[in-house]
């Protein structure tokens, strides 16, 4: 029999939040202290979790979708498949999840296809909260 990691209410909550509108006080609730989250937003991940409510609340914001699709469930980690589309570019991804001891999230790497709408997407946020935009690099640079 396969033993499936503890607190996966806190991812289905967290899905529930993002659909109702990124509640900031859910939200809260929801991440550990010392969240850290990697993901499209820049070479850096976002930590912390006052830094990552307004990141997730500013993402949903921008969204004219963000529909999460379904909640999966492994021995150590849960994960949500989703689809997020910011103007022109749309992706389908997971976000990868690693929660506490105590069912707070911890950890969240986001991982979405394909390269080009990735690309998009990523411009799309750079250009509507001031953050870097990604350029391709090449020659190792």
């Amino acid at each position: 029999m396969t033993t499936f990691a503890p607190h996966r209410d806190t991812l289905e909550s967290f899905v529930d939040c993002i659909h109702g509108g990124a509640d900031k006080d859910t939200l809260t609730r929801l991440l550990a202290q010392d969240v850290v989250l990697y993901g499209p937003f820049g070479d850096e991940p976002v930590t912390g979790r006052e830094a990552a409510v307004e990141t997730i609340k500013t993402v949903n914001g921008l969204a004219d979708d963000d529909t999460y699709l379904e909640v999966l469930s492994g021995e150590a980690h849960h994960a949500a498949h989703f689809r997020l589309q910011i103007g022109d570019a749309a992706v389908n991804g997971i976000f990868f999840v690693l929660l506490d001891a105590v069912g707070k999230i911890a950890e969240v790497s986001i991982f979405y296809r394909t390269l080009p709408a990735g690309v998009a997407l990523q411009r799309n946020l750079a250009e509507a909260t001031g953050m870097q935009p990604w350029e391709l690099r090449t020659n190792g640079e």
